[in-house]
């Protein structure tokens, strides 16, 4: 019995050693080190589900208000997204589509068209061996569609235009 119970005491020596996260002797310790985040955080504008790609116009019944009435959307946080420019991107988007299938225009039309904040110049589509600037970047995501063919787009407000393959 006596013999038992030391095995039994060993054993549970043992496991609470082995389930121990404190160093031992022969255990070298390193300065914690953290890893570098790969992640892209894309946040996206609510958009309001209708007929046309792009989004419904904001309200403007509370102009001078500081805050929106009970309700309605908060306005954008910068005024280069807008309708008007993102009409202007998709049909850059159009073009630069247009260019590369060898095609016209008009054969291709626009599936959806989102604002968003890119988290830095890359715009959602990082090259191997570049280096980007690290800053909210407003554009949009455009989707493309020749016949049942999807092209995805992502740009900024001015004239950068990337076809994104991911």
């Amino acid at each position: 019995m006596r013999k038992s119970m030391l095995i039994w005491g060993f054993a549970a020596m043992l496991i609470l050693m082995a389930c121990s996260n404190m160093p031992t002797a022969t255990q070298p310790t390193a300065p914690a080190t953290q890893a570098p985040i790969n992640t892209v955080v894309v946040v996206e504008a609510p958009t309001s589900p209708a007929v046309s790609p792009y989004p419904a116009p904001m309200s403007t019944a509370y102009p001078n208000t500081a805050y929106p009435a009970p309700g309605q959307l908060t306005p954008e946080p910068t005024s280069e997204i807008n309708e008007a420019t993102m009409r202007a991107m998709s049909e850059l988007a159009r073009q630069k589509l247009a260019e590369e299938l060898e095609i016209s225009v008009d054969q291709i039309k626009v599936v959806i068209a989102d604002p968003t904040y890119w988290s830095d110049t890359s715009l959602g589509c990082p090259q191997p061996g570049m280096t980007y600037q690290q800053v909210i970047t407003p554009g949009y995501r455009i989707t493309l569609a020749v016949g049942s063919d999807l092209y995805v787009y992502h740009t900024d407000t001015v004239q950068t235009v990337i076809r994104c393959q991911r």
